[in-house]
């Protein structure tokens, strides 16, 4: 296309910055007009009459322009490049104050990365000039991006931040786009030498002329410029700018010390103002979220309803109830509940009349609705104070209309047993109390994995067996072998068979009172902070009280056991007679 450079030259003198403007609303057009026309020359000096920001906080929303500066290109070539021309910007929290002869590789961490959209077109301000050397033009190219300043991970001790853009040009999209459909060279790019050229005036070749380009047989290096092509420029200085913590936030839970039919949690979020800011912030949005549960605020009073302006060291406490949708009686399937959080709040601070910068926070937790297994029991008394003090006493469970045959006290059963192993792991059983002998039954099982290594368990439920008698028979000879003893080639009877008869019809049968149908449960594998539900079938043979030994939780990586032994408890009755 006539008029246009080559893409490697498009980039060959041009200049990036960055302007963070102090007011939001700056007309960033007039003061560069305004500087140009007070004879500023280079890019930092034309920028030097926008005010900027001085300050900047964690987690504000923050408008910042990019300005690169072209020489010597005309609007043909402008309109052909610019649709290809990638801008980005990064911005880095680094330390001013560190010092670089102690640490060659001073901390930086990116904390924001973006590109701007290109499909939005950038502010074009044209300027042309006289020279030494003849009539020039500067064309200023000026894009909008929002950035988000998050917090790093690492701990910088006096943070500052970094903006720093680049700009890269794609020469092959200019091609595509000028005809998508043109499988050609690109424009002002020279095609190959024909090493057939020789033969084109052979009379024997009348179809066709021959054609072999060069680069099929060797590397062909253009000799139309001595430089190198420019396709891609970065930003050369950087200026810091300082940067606090607005506000801090943080959320609490307690729970309530009364026995519902679901269990209640008091979550309480505190904003706090840090004294880093001299400016008023008003705290105008706090949304909370619950999964799978109910959120009341209990902070819906005069004086206190949002939005709220707070000053340096001001402390705002908003008080929520969290109720779960199930709890330990309409769910039987563990004592563990546990639901997620989410947290938004938003702020306003008030720097001047035409800035004024907003922050935002979001964040999710886990909230744990799991109840002991009577609340109601309290924290000790003054009057009596015990060692080893329980946490938590048994809940009485609701006994059926059905007359009992055995002789466990009902009120002593417990539906549900949570237990706590020394690997990291919490598990939970729960299960009916009452059930009938023949029919099968089952224990919902949750484990939740709270180590910092990923699990893999086997659970194997190990039932009761009675204890084998101490006393032990002794061996008696019988007659045959006192009468053999005289008799030197015949040895002493270690025992007689009318002995062994005897014993073993005298021995009661040990009869198996509680089977279980699991045979083999796999778990897992869990990572750090997951859990899992599963069942445990067992079947009663036996009337009255009922219990296993122990379930056993195997670690499948490490071969490790874990004997649990604090189950709940299982009353067996028979089955009702029918007319």
């Amino acid at each position: 296309m006539p008029g246009l450079e080559i893409p490697g030259e498009f980039l060959r003198h041009a200049f990036l910055d960055t302007v963070v403007p102090h007011a939001q609303s700056v007309d960033i057009e007039g003061s560069l007009t305004a500087a140009l026309e007070d004879g500023a020359d280079d890019l930092p000096s034309v920028l030097a009459t926008i005010s900027q920001r001085q300050i900047l906080f964690f987690d504000e929303s923050l408008p910042v322009r990019i300005v690169l500066r072209l020489s010597d290109c005309t609007e043909t070539t402008l309109k052909h490049y610019l649709p290809c021309l990638e801008v980005k910007l990064d911005v880095y929290a680094v330390d001013p104050a560190e010092n670089v002869a102690e640490n060659p590789t001073p901390t930086r961490e990116v904390i924001f990365s973006g590109l701007v959209n290109t499909e939005e077109e950038p502010l074009v301000v044209f300027n042309e000039f006289e020279g030494d050397e003849g009539t020039g033009n500067h064309v200023y190219l000026i894009w909008n991006i929002e950035t988000f300043l998050k917090r790093p991970r690492n701990r910088i001790q006096n943070p500052s931040l970094l903006f720093m853009a680049s700009a890269s040009l794609n020469p092959a999209e200019a091609g595509r786009q000028e005809d998508p459909e043109d499988d050609y060279l690109p424009p002002l790019v020279p095609a190959s030498t024909n090493m057939l050229q020789p033969l084109a005036g052979d009379k024997s070749l009348t179809h066709r002329e021959p054609f072999l380009p060069a680069s099929r047989l060797l590397r062909v290096v253009p000799t139309t410029s001595t430089e190198d092509p420019i396709y891609n420029i970065q930003q050369q200085h950087g200026h810091p700018f300082r940067v606090v913590p607005a506000a801090s936030a943080r959320v609490r839970y307690s729970r309530l010390n009364n026995y519902t039919g679901l269990p209640t949690t008091i979550a309480s979020l505190d904003f706090e103002v840090t004294p880093y800011v001299n400016s008023e912030v008003v705290f105008d949005k706090a949304d909370l979220q619950l999964s799978e549960g109910t959120l009341e605020s209990l902070s819906d009073t005069p004086g206190l309803s949002l939005p709220l302006t707070c000053r340096p060291r001001d402390d705002v406490t908003l008080v929520y109830k969290l109720t779960p949708e199930y709890g330990p009686e309409s769910n039987g399937s563990s004592t563990v509940m546990m639901s997620i959080l989410d947290i938004s709040l938003e702020a306003q601070i008030l720097l001047a009349e035409d800035c004024k910068p907003r922050i935002s926070m979001q964040w999710r937790t886990n909230v744990d609705f799991s109840v002991a297994l009577n609340p109601t029991f309290g924290g000790p008394s003054q009057a009596l104070q015990r060692n080893n003090r329980p946490t938590s006493l048994s809940m009485h469970a609701n006994s059926s209309s059905r007359p009992s045959t055995a002789t466990a006290n009902r009120s002593s059963l417990r539906e549900r047993a949570y237990s706590v192993t020394d690997i990291g792991v919490t598990i939970s059983f729960s299960g009916p109390v009452s059930v009938e002998v023949g029919s099968p039954f089952s224990w919902s099982v949750f484990i939740v994995n709270r180590s910092n290594a990923p699990r893999k368990f086997a659970l194997i439920a190990v039932p009761r067996r009675k204890r084998v008698d101490p006393r032990g028979h002794k061996a008696r000879p019988s007659s045959a072998s006192i009468s053999s003893r005289k008799e030197d080639r015949v040895a002493e009877a270690v025992t007689d068979d009318n002995i062994v008869h005897a014993m073993q019809k005298s021995v009661a049968g040990q009869e198996a009172e509680l089977i279980s149908l699991s045979t083999d449960i796999r778990v897992g594998p869990l990572l750090p902070g997951t859990c899992h539900a599963t069942e445990i079938k067992l079947l009663p043979l036996a009337t009255g009280s009922l219990s296993l030994e122990a379930v056993r939780l195997v670690d499948v990586n490490t071969n490790e056991t874990t004997d649990i032994r604090d189950l709940p408890d299982i009353l067996a009755e028979d089955q009702p007679r029918t007319a």
